[in-house]
């Protein structure tokens, strides 16, 4: 694992990134009029976003270097 704290392995280690996650799953769980049984679904589509979010910022620095 990366000692980065922006690297897609840090996400793991980290519980603010965590809650994110939550928070996004269920926004859009609610969103979609709380489905039942596809909260899975919903987790690893919040996670994705927040993954694709993370590496974009990162790009960002890393282009202002």
């Amino acid at each position: 694992m990366s000692d980065d704290p922006h690297s897609d392995d840090s996400v793991w280690r980290d519980p603010e990134f965590e809650q994110a996650v939550r928070d996004t799953a269920y926004f859009m769980w609610e969103q979609d009029g709380r489905p039942a049984g596809r909260e899975k679904d919903y987790w690893f589509r919040a996670m994705e976003q927040h993954l694709r979010m993370r590496r974009n910022e990162k790009e960002l620095r890393d282009g202002m270097q």
